[in-house]
């Protein structure tokens, strides 16, 4: 694979291209969505930028950005489902595979500063594994970081998304179009999160009256409020310069358990948009179900 720069035209790579540069990328990520190719082709470029020597990074010229793109880099593990047993039909990353992974991360890299492990198809991770990694997630060696890579994030249960950054893949880059979408979806989702911090169900419907006759949007932002929510969750346990002004209020307003609550409701209601034929019942029950975590 030919190590190439970051698509700055792209929301996804943008973001994580200003963390690499920044010294910032966080230990554990999440790259959900878009196909399985293209999730493994952005892992190994993020890796190559954290391993690479360059200057702009990746440079794909350096000693180390030449060792990814010829499979070689003894400091980046790459993982996969596999068999507990012969006898075993489906793939899986079972509790003993995550003890070994948990192993492996306290020996030293071989050679770079970091030791990056990318694990593909980490949708087949079942809840039992999800809590044996737990505690590495929680408290990893400074060298350590994990890149999850999976269709979608909901199969991750709340504990490990709270420690976890998650970058949603599948943009394409018509142009201004996506990016004005991008905004009205980041400035509603932010505009619900505060209402939800204020206990507001009122403000939670006109904020939601954005979304009136606008799936899109709605579908568009219930990712963005669940990320909110998550990435204020983690900032409880690690502290992050770069949080922005909502998140960084929900984190010190909102306990730990009314966080999962919010991240929870949002989730539900992400299964079920686009199956609901009312899109004003669902805004609905999203407002109510936010407001009930604070009155249960």
């Amino acid at each position: 694979m030919e190590i190439t720069a970051f698509d700055t035209k792209l929301h996804t790579e943008r973001m994580i291209a200003k963390s690499v540069s920044a010294g910032r990328f966080p230990h554990a990520v999440i790259l959900e969505g878009g196909d399985a190719a293209r999730r493994s082709e952005l892992a190994l470029k993020i890796a190559a930028a954290l391993l690479c020597e360059g200057v702009e990074k990746p440079c794909g010229a350096c000693r180390s950005c030449l060792k990814v793109t010829h499979s070689s880099h003894p400091d980046i593990i790459l993982l996969s489902p596999k068999k507990k047993t012969s006898g075993q039909k489906e793939e899986s990353y079972y509790v003993e595979y995550a003890r070994e992974i948990c192993e492996d991360v306290s020996v030293m890299p071989n050679e770079s500063d970091k030791k990056i492990y990318i694990l593909a198809d980490a949708q087949k991770m079942n809840e039992k594994a999800q809590n044996t990694l737990l505690k590495t997630l929680e408290e990893p060696p400074e060298y350590a970081v994990f890149i999850f890579l999976t269709d979608t994030k909901d199969v991750f249960i709340s504990t490990v998304l709270s420690r976890m950054t998650v970058y949603s893949l599948g943009e394409n880059t018509d142009g201004q179009p996506d990016e004005e979408l991008r905004l009205a979806a980041e400035k509603a989702a932010g505009e619900i999160a505060l209402a939800a911090m204020n206990h507001s169900e009122f403000d939670m419907v006109c904020a939601a009256g954005a979304f009136d006759k606008n799936q899109k949007l709605f579908d568009a932002a219930l990712p963005v409020l669940e990320s909110i929510f998550a990435d204020a969750l983690r900032l409880k346990f690690i502290p992050d310069d770069s949080a922005g002004d909502t998140v960084r209020q929900l984190s010190m307003r909102l306990s730990r358990n009314a966080l999962l609550g919010l991240g929870d409701c949002v989730r539900e209601i992400k299964k079920s948009s686009g199956r609901n034929a009312n899109l004003n019942l669902t805004i609905a029950r999203l407002c109510a179900s936010l407001t009930e975590v604070f009155n249960s």
